[in-house]
């Protein structure tokens, strides 16, 4: 049983109201069923104990299931809570339905490090003093640990493939995309829905439709970057003296003579 993504699913679940059986839940249920109601019901208060986050060392590491922007660390309310067990997301799902995740570690710049999990990652990285060590092991990847405050990673290989990912794990590579020549295009690149994610705003949505008319506009105006002439400085041939030449000089107006006469 996974106690920490689906706690109040569990909870919600055990208490007799109707929860959405995905990612697990229903596997745990079904084990729970087996347990006296006594169990269940120590279960129920333990899991409403949980806190959302730690914070540790003196407020030096905050441990969090899908991590805490700095804001939020040492706090404690629905918002806080919510994003310590969840995340952030853009509002936005991928292509295999999935809500794509805010990039809130590229923004991070707290004091705290930060170990986090929730969305498995091929390998950990260090990214501004936040890591995720969710490397997918039950999803075949593997079993990864951190050492503080030595900041040394242990790393064990899953010995299957437990549950088959709706997303995979890692990028697959192709021998065919990566024989591609820079100017060789291809056309699955540009059609369809994208999602562009940005480390200076949130992600961009392509839409097809919008996609299409901007492939018919670009094959029609747009050359290869390659063939675009540049001359940088140094290169660009010397002024020639004498006075500047513009390709438009203003003209010289006169000022009209206004001449007064009486009447009288």
């Amino acid at each position: 049983m996974h106690p920490w993504q689906p706690r109040g699913e569990i909870a919600t679940a055990l208490q007799g109201r109707q929860v959405t059986t995905s990612h697990g839940l229903a596997e745990s249920l079904s084990q729970l069923k087996t347990e006296p109601e006594s169990f269940n019901k120590e279960l129920v208060d333990f899991l409403d104990g949980l806190i959302g986050h730690y914070v540790l060392d003196d407020g030096q590491l905050v441990v969090a299931h899908a991590g805490l922007p700095a804001a939020m660390q040492g706090r404690q309310s629905g918002a806080v809570r919510a994003f310590a067990l969840y995340g952030d997301t853009s509002g936005e799902t991928d292509e295999f339905g999935l809500p794509v995740r805010y990039p809130w570690a590229d923004e991070y710049r707290g004091d705290a490090t930060v170990v986090y999990g929730h969305t498995p990652v091929p390998e950990a990285v260090w990214i501004n003093k936040t890591i995720c060590i969710d490397t997918g092991c039950v999803f075949g990847g593997s079993l990864t640990a951190l050492r503080y405050p030595e900041r040394e990673l242990v790393s064990v290989p899953a010995r299957e493939m437990y549950y088959e990912p709706v997303r995979p794990l890692s990028p697959v590579s192709s021998s065919v995309e990566s024989l591609r020549e820079p100017g060789e295009l291809d056309l699955s690149d540009v059609v369809g829905k994208r999602i562009i994610a940005t480390t200076l705003t949130h992600s961009v949505t392509i839409r097809e439709e919008n996609a299409i008319a901007a492939l018919e506009v670009m094959s029609r105006w747009a050359i290869d970057p390659r063939w675009l002439i540049y001359l940088p400085q140094p290169w660009r041939p010397p002024r020639r003296p004498g006075p500047r030449v513009y390709s438009s000089t203003p003209m010289k107006r006169s000022t009209p003579t206004v001449r007064l006469t009486s009447a009288l």
